[in-house]
C-alpha cells in the first residue's frame, strides 16, 4: 500500500479508522435509542390493556337488570298478519349481516298451520308460524352471529331447536323457529 498520495501528501490509516469507530459507535447508540422508544411504546400499551381490561371487568361485575313480560303484555305488539315475504327478508338480512364467506346451502320453509311450542296454553287467537332452516356454510363460528342478528331483529321469534353436525366443509345447521301474529290486533 502507498504511504503518500499523488501530490507527495502523506496518506494517514488512522482517519479511516476513527470513522469506522465511529460508524459504529453511532450503530451502536441508534440500536439503544430504538430499543427504549419501543420498550416505552410498549410500557404505555399494556397500561393502556391494563386500563381497558378494567372497564371490561367493571361492565361484565354490574348485574343489569333483566325484566321478562308476559304474553298478554306482547300481545299488543305483535303484527296482525302473517307476511311470509317480510320474514324471508329478514332471515336473508340476518343471513348476510352475519358475514360468511361462503353459503354452501340456505333453505328456508314456512308452516303456517302449526301449533303452540309451548307447554303452557296461550290466548286463543294467537296464531304459530313454524319456520324450519337448513344452512350449510364454510365458517361454523358465525351461526352464532346469525343467531344474533336473528335476536336483535324486531320480530318475536322463538328457537325450539338447533343442531349442528361439522363436515369437512364446515358445519350444518338446522334450526327450527317459530314467530307469532295475532289477528285480533286489528
Amino acid at each position: 500500500m502507498r504511504k503518500y498520495d499523488i501530490f507527495g501528501k502523506k496518506i494517514s490509516q488512522i482517519k479511516f479508522i476513527y470513522s469506522l469507530v465511529l460508524v459504529f459507535l453511532i450503530a451502536i447508540g441508534g440500536y439503544f435509542v430504538v430499543i427504549n422508544i419501543q420498550e416505552n411504546r410498549l410500557y404505555e400499551l399494556e397500561q393502556q390493556e391494563r386500563k381497558i381490561q378494567r372497564q371490561i371487568d367493571l361492565l361484565l361485575a354490574t348485574d343489569q337488570p333483566v325484566s321478562y313480560e308476559t304474553i298478554e303484555q306482547l300481545l299488543p305488539y305483535l303484527p296482525n298478519t302473517f307476511n311470509q315475504y317480510q320474514v324471508h327478508q329478514e332471515l336473508q338480512f340476518a343471513l348476510n349481516a352475519s358475514s360468511f364467506e361462503n353459503v354452501l346451502q340456505y333453505n328456508v320453509t314456512y308452516n303456517t298451520q302449526a301449533t303452540n311450542p309451548f307447554s303452557q296454553n296461550l290466548p286463543a287467537t294467537l296464531k304459530y308460524v313454524r319456520i324450519s332452516v337448513q344452512l350449510s356454510v364454510t365458517e361454523p363460528e358465525k351461526i352464532l352471529d346469525y343467531l344474533d342478528q336473528i335476536y336483535q331483529l324486531d320480530r318475536l321469534y322463538y328457537i325450539e331447536q338447533m343442531n349442528l353436525s361439522f363436515n369437512l366443509d364446515g358445519a350444518t345447521a338446522q334450526m327450527i323457529l317459530f314467530t307469532f301474529y295475532n289477528p285480533s290486533n286489528e
